[in-house]
C-alpha cells in the first residue's frame, strides 16, 4: 500500500509540473515522458487501469508534441521505443477498463509505419483530420451497426475515414466514388446501381452493406484483415501475384504499391486515434448526427419542391439523400423512400398531400430538360475551370456541381470532367 502511495505521489507531482512548466530541452522532455511510462506500469502491474491509462494518455500528448527534429539518433530509438510501449500499455489498459467489450480479431499492430501516421495526423495533417472526425460522427454509429451485423470487426469503420475523409461525394482520380470508394464495376458487383437519375455508391447505408460484403469475401479469401484491406485498394491480382512472387503472406513483409503499403498503416492510425480522440488532442465528434425521417412518394420529385413543403433547405436535402443525381427523386424507382430531417416530414406529408399531381410531380417535358446529354472532357495541361466554363458556355459552379469538386477550382492533367449541355 505504501509502494502504491509513493506512486501516486510522484504521479501527482509529475501532472502537476505538466500543468505548470514549459520544457525547451528536448532529451528533458524524453526523461520526463519516461517517468509517465515507468510510472503508468507500476500502476498498470497494481491492478490500477484507470490511473495507468491516465499517465499513458499524458505520455503520448507529451510525445507526439515532441519535436522529433531537435533529438539525437539515440534520443530517436529511444523515443521510438516509448512511443511502441507506452501505445501497447495503453491498448492493454482498454482492455482491462472495458472487460465486457469482446476483443476484436482485427489487430491493432502498432509500429514504425503506423506511427509515421498518427504523427502525421496529429501534426501537418491535423486540420484534415479534425474534418474527417468531425464528418465520420455523423455516420460511425451506422457503420458499427452494419459491420456488427454481419460478425465483422467494427475497427473497419475506420475505412471510410482514409478512404474518403467520410464525404459522400467523393470522387477519386480513378472515378470512385462514394465513402466506400467503389468504381462503377466493382459497385455493381456488390449490388450498387447507378443511372442517370441516382448512385447508390454515395448512398451511405447500401455502400456500407456493400463494403462489407466485399471485405468479408476479402476476408474469407485471404484469412488475414490486413490482406484483404490491400486487395480493397489495390485489387486481389496484384495482392496474389506479390504473395506467390515473395513467398509471404504476411502484410508487414510484401512489397506492394506505395499506395496500399500506407493504406492499411493509415487505418490502424485513424483507428488508434478515433478509439481515442481526446488523447490525441482532437474534439470527440462521435454522436451521430445523421439523423432523419423517410417519407415514399410515388412520383418524381423536385427537391427544391419539397424542402419547401418540409420547410427545411434543399441544401439539407441533398446531404440526406447524396445518392439522387439530378435534384429529383428518379422516376423510374417507385416508390423512392426520401429522407427529411427530423421533424420535417409531417410538414412535407401535410403540405405536399393538399396538392395536385401536376403539381407534385415533374413532368415528362420537365424530366426531358433534366436528361440533357453530356460531354466527357479530359483536362490538358494549362486548362482552368473558367477556360473550360467558356468552351462549353455554362458556368464554373455548375461544373464544380456536376463533378462534385469541393474544394477551390482545382483540377489536373488526365482528370475527366462531365459537362452537362
Amino acid at each position: 500500500m505504501a509502494a502504491i502511495l509513493r506512486i501516486f505521489l510522484i504521479s501527482f507531482v509529475l501532472l502537476q509540473a505538466c500543468s505548470t512548466a514549459r520544457y525547451s530541452g528536448a532529451k528533458f522532455d524524453i526523461i520526463y515522458v519516461a517517468h509517465y511510462h515507468d510510472s503508468a506500469e507500476r500502476f498498470y502491474n497494481s491492478g490500477d487501469y484507470s490511473q495507468s491509462a491516465t499517465l499513458c494518455d499524458y505520455a503520448l500528448k507529451a510525445l507526439l508534441s515532441a519535436d522529433r527534429t531537435l533529438l539525437k539518433s539515440e534520443e530517436l530509438d529511444y523515443y521510438d521505443k516509448l512511443m511502441d510501449s507506452i501505445c501497447r500499455l495503453r491498448l492493454k489498459t482498454a482492455q482491462k477498463l472495458y472487460p465486457e467489450k469482446p476483443d476484436s480479431d482485427f489487430p491493432l499492430v502498432f509500429n514504425d509505419r503506423v506511427e509515421k501516421w498518427i504523427v502525421y495526423y496529429t501534426g501537418g495533417g491535423k486540420g484534415y483530420f479534425e474534418q474527417w472526425l468531425a464528418r465520420n460522427g455523423n455516420y460511425v454509429h451506422m457503420f458499427r451497426e452494419i459491420l456488427r451485423s454481419e460478425n465483422m470487426p467494427e475497427e473497419l469503420a475506420g475505412v471510410p475515414i482514409i478512404e474518403s475523409g467520410v464525404y459522400p461525394f467523393a470522387v477519386s482520380k480513378a472515378n470512385a466514388v462514394g465513402l466506400w470508394q467503389f468504381i462503377q464495376p466493382t459497385g455493381k458487383i456488390f449490388g450498387l446501381e447507378r443511372n442517370h437519375w441516382y448512385d447508390e455508391r454515395r448512398d451511405p447505408v447500401k455502400s456500407t452493406k456493400a463494403a462489407a460484403k466485399m471485405l468479408k469475401e476479402l476476408h474469407g479469401k485471404y484469412g488475414d484483415w490486413y490482406l484483404a484491406l490491400a486487395a480493397y485498394n489495390c485489387g486481389q491480382s496484384r495482392v496474389n501475384a506479390a504473395i506467390k512472387k515473395q513467398g509471404t503472406n504476411n502484410f508487414w513483409d510484401l512489397y506492394l504499391p506505395k499506395e496500399t503499403e500506407d493504406y492499411v498503416p493509415k487505418i490502424i492510425a485513424a483507428v488508434m486515434i478515433s478509439k481515442d480522440p481526446l488523447v490525441f488532442g482532437f474534439s470527440d465528434d462521435s454522436d451521430d448526427k445523421v439523423k432523419y425521417e423517410t417519407v415514399e412518394v410515388f412520383g418524381p420529385v423536385d427537391l427544391k419542391l419539397a424542402a419547401k413543403c418540409a420547410g427545411c433547405s434543399q441544401k439539407e436535402l441533398i446531404a440526406l439523400n447524396p445518392e439522387i443525381s439530378r435534384q429529383c427523386t428518379p422516376p423510374d424507382m417507385i416508390p423512392y423512400p426520401l429522407k427529411f430531417p427530423v421533424g420535417k416530414s409531417a410538414a412535407f406529408v401535410k403540405k405536399f398531400s393538399r396538392m395536385d399531381d401536376k403539381h407534385k410531380y415533374l413532368s415528362k417535358k420537365e424530366l426531358s430538360a433534366r436528361e440533357h446529354k453530356s460531354v466527357v472532357y479530359k483536362v490538358r495541361r494549362g486548362d482552368n475551370l473558367s477556360t473550360i466554363a467558356r468552351k462549353y458556355k455554362v458556368s464554373v459552379r455548375k461544373i464544380k456541381e456536376w463533378n462534385r469538386i469541393a474544394r477551390g477550382d482545382l483540377i489536373y492533367p488526365g482528370q475527366q470532367l462531365k459537362i452537362y449541355r
